[in-house]
C-alpha cells in the first residue's frame, strides 16, 4: 500500500506507469533506458547518413586526386568527373588571402577561373 501514496511516472519507451526509486528516474528499468537511447541514436545516425556518405566520398576523391603530392592543381571538369560533389563540405577557412573549402583534412581553393588547388591540411592549421 505504500506505493499508492508515492508519485508515479510514465516510462517514455513503453508508456508503462511505475513508481520511481530516485527523484530523477525517468525509465522503469535500465534496459528501457538503454533501448530508448539506442533508438534515439539510430534515428540521428540515419538522419545524417546521406550527408556523411557524400562527405566521405568527397574526402576519398580529394585524397585520390592529391595522391602523395603536397598540392596539385586540377580543373573544375576534372574534379567534377572524379566525382566531387561541390555542394558538400565540412568547413571553410582562410589561410593568407585564400579561402579554402575543406572536407575534413583536405581542402581546395579556386586559383583560376576554372582551376582548383588541392592540399592536405596538416595539424598546423
Amino acid at each position: 500500500m505504500k506505493e499508492d501514496n508515492k508519485e508515479k511516472a510514465i516510462d517514455p519507451l513503453t508508456g508503462e506507469e511505475f513508481v520511481p526509486k530516485r527523484s530523477n528516474q525517468k525509465f522503469a528499468s535500465r534496459e528501457n533506458q538503454i533501448k530508448y537511447n539506442n533508438i534515439k541514436a539510430a534515428k540521428e545516425r540515419n538522419a545524417k547518413a546521406l550527408t556523411e556518405n557524400i562527405l566521405n566520398a568527397n574526402r576519398k576523391v580529394l585524397q585520390r586526386i592529391l595522391g602523395s603530392k603536397s598540392e596539385v592543381i586540377k580543373s573544375y571538369d576534372f574534379m567534377d568527373g572524379a566525382g566531387l560533389n561541390f555542394g558538400f563540405n565540412t568547413h571553410t577557412m582562410k589561410i593568407g588571402n585564400i579561402n579554402w573549402i575543406c572536407v575534413h583534412d583536405y581542402a581546395y581553393a579556386l586559383v583560376d577561373t576554372n582551376a582548383f588547388k588541392i592540399i592536405k591540411l596538416d595539424k598546423a592549421f
